[in-house]
């Protein structure tokens, strides 16, 4: 009698996405964690602040759609970041439609800090890899980004596997 078909192993150690889930853990939980002790930034606040401090003024909804953040949860970090005093909004004079964000003086002050520190944290994560590893791990990463973006962000567009 034949066996039954075995059933598929995902194999933990060459699977991509939970090195990544792990990477993202580790060093994202540190560096969430300087920010909600220094700052009371939660995850979602600091990536907010994060493209707001580097592409300001920027909108809301340009935000959303290069973070990947839903409305929910780009609104309640967009409501902590104004508790906080770190993020002021006002009226595009070019658009009047347009509501663009920027860092208060605070805020830019907290992002100065935490940029260096996030560059840091990266630096020493890569400092295994030479230059030319780093810039096709950069390259490689960028297109997942990309290639996840097309799958995942078109939500009346059910992705199958």
């Amino acid at each position: 009698m034949p066996s039954p078909p075995r059933a598929k192993v995902l194999h933990l150690e060459r699977s991509l996405l939970y090195h990544f889930a792990g990477i993202t853990d580790r060093v994202g939980g540190s560096m969430h964690m300087l920010c909600r002790d220094r700052y009371g930034l939660s995850p979602a606040a600091w990536r907010v602040m994060a493209h707001v401090g580097e592409l300001q003024p920027i909108t809301a909804k340009e935000i959303g759609l290069r973070a990947a953040m839903d409305s929910v949860n780009l609104s309640r970090a967009m409501g902590q970041l104004d508790a906080l005093g770190f993020l002021k909004r006002h009226i595009d004079p070019a658009d009047r439609r347009r509501i663009v964000l920027q860092l208060t003086p605070a805020g830019q002050s907290a992002y100065d800090t935490l940029v260096p520190l996030s560059l840091e944290a990266e630096r020493t994560l890569l400092a295994e890899l030479n230059a030319q590893e780093r810039a096709t791990l950069r390259e490689l990463a960028h297109r997942v980004w990309e290639r996840s973006r097309r799958l995942f962000d078109d939500t009346d567009q059910e992705t199958s596997f």
